[in-house]
C-alpha cells in the first residue's frame, strides 16, 4: 500500500543553474542581462536626477522675492497705506472709509 502514494523518482537528475539576481535591487530577474529594465533605467537616471535634485535645492535657496502688488483672494488693498483687507471690512486701519455702494 505504501508503494502508491510515492513519488516517483526522476529518471534525469539535472543541476539548475542558479538563477541572477538583479544588481539593483536584488531580486531574481528573468532577463537575459540578468537586471530589471526599470532597474536598469534606474540606474541609468541617477546622474541627471542628482543634478536635477541639486538645481532644486539651490533655486529653494534663492527664494523667489513675494509680489507686493498681489492681492489674496477676498481682498481688497487700501489706497491710502497699500494694507491689505478683507472685503467685508469698510474701514482701514490708517482711517481710510471704503465707499458703501462699491
Amino acid at each position: 500500500m505504501g508503494d502508491k502514494n510515492k513519488k516517483p523518482v526522476p529518471l534525469l537528475l539535472v543541476d539548475a543553474l542558479p538563477r541572477r539576481l538583479c544588481p539593483v535591487c536584488g531580486v531574481v530577474s528573468y532577463s537575459r542581462q540578468g537586471i530589471h529594465p526599470q532597474c536598469a533605467e534606474r540606474r541609468a537616471d541617477a546622474p541627471r536626477m542628482e543634478r536635477v535634485r541639486a538645481d532644486k535645492r539651490v533655486d529653494e535657496r534663492k527664494g523667489k522675492p513675494a509680489n507686493a502688488l498681489l492681492v489674496k483672494p477676498w481682498h481688497k488693498r487700501c489706497p491710502e497705506c497699500q494694507a491689505q483687507l478683507h472685503l467685508r471690512n469698510m474701514t482701514c486701519v490708517c482711517g481710510y472709509q471704503f465707499d458703501e455702494t462699491r
